[in-house]
């Protein structure tokens, strides 16, 4: 494998993205892994990892945290790829993840709150999880994003039933994607967690609107991060 780093290697397909899921439902590592593979084309190899230990899925700031170790470890334990995203709203083992210095590290909710709101404009966003509304308000300020929501809407349905039966829930996050649209007048509406992966891309038409959920916009910071751009 190449170590350049150059623009030539990404193209080729050389490099390999780490893409790690901190909560233990494989499921959900299905999902992401799909929707990076469909970002990245030929462009890199996907190698999708699930957490060893900690939540079938994350559903408060007390599970992101205890996720942390898992990241870590399975960063150490992938330690060949080029570039890694820890793929959960949170981003849990971000920080220390980035520390060890082993690869660049993304981070999915970051990558996809930067993408929804990019050039300026108003965007929404939905998601699951009630207990981490409070966070997630506060990621958003730190990215100085905060002037750019428009809406924060959080389906009834919580992680883990989504991770369940994503398909029964379906209407709920159309309807809301909708509503952030037509009511609060968003130009992109970003799905926020591991379990949407895919999602926007399913429901975008028939929302009439953009829609992202943040897996490709992890995958091009994590292609950008290994260019060194």
């Amino acid at each position: 494998m190449s170590i350049s780093g150059s623009k030539a290697d990404v193209v080729a397909g050389e490099t390999r993205i780490l893409l790690i899921n901190p909560n233990t439902a494989e499921s959900v590592t299905a999902l992401l892994a799909a929707e990076a593979r469909r970002a990245a084309g030929p462009r890199a190899e996907i190698v999708a990892v699930t957490a060893a230990f900690g939540a079938p899925g994350i559903q408060t700031v007390e599970e992101a945290k205890a996720a942390v170790r898992a990241v870590v470890d399975a960063l150490r334990a992938n330690a060949g790829c080029d570039a890694a995203i820890t793929a959960a709203f949170l981003d849990p083992g971000f920080e220390e993840a980035t520390a060890l210095g082993i690869m660049p590290v993304v981070g999915f909710g970051r990558a996809g709150l930067r993408a929804a709101g990019a050039g300026g404009r108003r965007f929404a966003l939905v998601t699951a999880g009630a207990a981490m509304e409070d966070a997630v308000r506060a990621r958003i300020d730190d990215l100085g994003l905060s002037r750019q929501l428009v809406g924060l809407r959080l389906v009834r349905a919580g992680v883990r039933d989504l991770i369940s039966d994503r398909a029964a829930h379906r209407a709920e996050v159309l309807a809301a994607v909708r509503a952030c649209v037509e009511q609060d007048g968003a130009e992109a509406v970003l799905l926020g967690g591991a379990p949407f992966a895919g999602f926007a891309e399913e429901i975008a038409a028939e929302a009439g609107a953009l829609v992202l959920d943040g897996v490709a916009a992890a995958v091009e910071a994590a292609l950008d991060a290994r260019r060194g751009s």
